[in-house]
């Protein structure tokens, strides 16, 4: 029997990213919706209690930053894990993040994205092993 497969939820604006890290995380054996906006990423959330986790870049279209969609996520689901991501900062300003939330600049790459959710999910990467060819190590997001 097959034990739990971790659902993320990736929110990024940019099409290349997004489709790299869904695809690398798919590979690594998490289940992974995708939203481009904090609006598409709220119904998501809403639509899917499941999620496990939610990653999301800061700068996104539409009026909502990474920050407003992370305390409206914990709203609708209090202790949701969440990732912020950027390459425009180089850290994350603490009174801005949701409690317990991390932060990873751009680039990155796929297994540190990944060793990152495992680390914040609290658990040991269960999701297969990481084979460097698949992921391409040295493709950063």
């Amino acid at each position: 029997m097959r034990g739990h497969q971790s659902v993320l939820l990736i929110v990024e604006d940019d099409f290349l990213v997004r489709l790299t890290l869904v695809d690398a995380l798919g590979d690594l054996g998490f289940e992974v919706l995708e939203a481009e906006d904090a609006r598409a990423a709220l119904s998501i959330l809403c639509d899917h209690p499941e999620i496990d986790l939610m990653l999301t870049d800061i700068n996104l279209p539409g009026g909502s930053d990474g920050f407003a969609l992370a305390r409206a996520a914990r709203v609708i689901r209090a202790g949701l894990p969440i990732i912020y991501a950027s390459g425009r900062y180089s850290r994350a300003e603490p009174k801005q993040q949701v409690p317990g939330s991390r932060f990873i600049a751009k680039p990155f790459t796929p297994t540190l994205a990944a060793a990152v959710i495992s680390d914040l999910m609290g658990a040991e990467p269960t999701h297969g092993q990481i084979r460097p060819e698949r992921l391409g190590l040295d493709r950063r997001i």
